[in-house]
């Protein structure tokens, strides 16, 4: 018998963590929020190979827009925890609070394919 109800091998939570820590190894702290979403659809849509990554994570999509809920609440959970704020007036900018040790050690928790995608991914931004 199938199991149904497993548990997503990253969590969207945990997907945000990582991207987040290897946007800092990137030294990309101040990020465009407006299409951080639209670039990590792109990157899923180009790299079937880890699907297993966004199991946790679901995209809708319309003619000009990508929109995840997940993602959004994978950043105000990190928000709340002191690790992304958003900038003033519209919130159009994510700013990421992690220092180089930090990332390092959020990164050390993830496999090395995953850390490797997150890297690619961050390298888009």
């Amino acid at each position: 018998m199938e199991l149904v109800c497993a548990r997503p091998p990253i969590s969207s939570y945990s997907f945000m963590r990582y991207l987040c820590a290897s946007l800092v190894k990137r030294s990309k702290v101040i990020i465009d929020l407006d299409s951080m979403i639209s670039r990590i659809y792109a990157f899923k849509q180009n790299n079937a190979r880890l699907n297993f990554m966004f199991e946790d994570i679901e995209f809708r999509t319309s003619i000009d827009n990508v929109i995840s809920n997940d993602i959004s609440e994978g950043i105000n959970n990190l928000q709340t925890f002191g690790i992304v704020g958003k900038l003033n007036p519209r919130y159009e900018k994510l700013v990421i609070y992690l220092t180089e040790d930090e990332a390092d050690a959020i990164l050390k928790e993830c496999t090395d394919e995953v850390e490797q995608a997150m890297m690619e991914l961050a390298a888009s931004f």
